[in-house]
């Protein structure tokens, strides 16, 4: 993957994400999404249809592979 940067919208901040990547994810348009903030890492999921409430700091529900995920650490995209 490549960069992304902040643009401005109204009067806001965002920024779009590469086709690829949004395929990869299999998000469509009209998805609705959860953001997470967690150790400076911004993490982005589809809203679950049934949804519970969870935090990250309470991983204990996550799998181990979730779990290393989440304490890893990303790098540079490439």
């Amino acid at each position: 993957m490549g960069a992304i940067k902040l643009s401005k919208i109204g009067n806001s901040q965002g920024f779009t994400l590469p086709k690829e990547l949004l395929e990869r994810g299999n998000f469509k348009l009209g998805d609705e999404l959860e953001i997470h903030l967690y150790n400076g890492r911004l993490i982005i999921f589809k809203k679950p249809q049934h949804h519970t409430e969870m935090s990250f700091e309470d991983n204990n529900n996550l799998d181990k592979e979730d779990r290393e995920w989440i304490d890893s650490d990303l790098g540079e995209w490439e």
